[in-house]
């Protein structure tokens, strides 16, 4: 067997990701909104379970549901500015506090937040330590 080795940023182009910036700029690649299916009539909200919290989710509430925070549209993605969630993913998840580019999932998890959203799961396990 003759294995080469992709290196992480080019294996994520492509992908559906969320980028978290030190800045507290947190981007979502133009392939996962598109898979996500997010329109400017969404809001989205950033969620961790407390009972695992390395488990990290994307909130994505109805058009009708006055829950989260909006976006900005940009030529790669989407993008919003939250530097606290941004901090405590970097805090928990970046060794050396630079921004993280993590995949997400595109099929929503069981929990629908009792109808008013679809949860994607961030896969955190993606960010395997070297």
């Amino acid at each position: 067997m003759n294995l080469e080795f992709i290196p992480l940023k080019q294996a994520k182009r492509g992908k559906p990701t969320i980028l978290f910036s030190k800045t507290g700029l947190i981007n979502l690649s133009k392939t996962a909104a598109e898979e996500l299916g997010l329109s400017k009539q969404n809001r989205i909200d950033l969620a961790r379970d407390t009972d695992r919290p390395e488990d990290w989710y994307l909130v994505k509430y109805k058009p009708e549901i006055d829950a989260g925070i909006p976006f900005r549209q940009k030529d790669n993605g989407l993008c919003f500015n939250a530097a606290s969630w941004a901090n405590a993913f970097l805090d928990q998840f970046s060794e050396d506090g630079k921004s993280l580019s993590v995949l997400i999932a595109t099929q929503a998890e069981d929990n629908t937040l009792g109808g008013k959203a679809e949860v994607y799961a961030i896969l955190t396990k993606s960010l395997k330590k070297e």
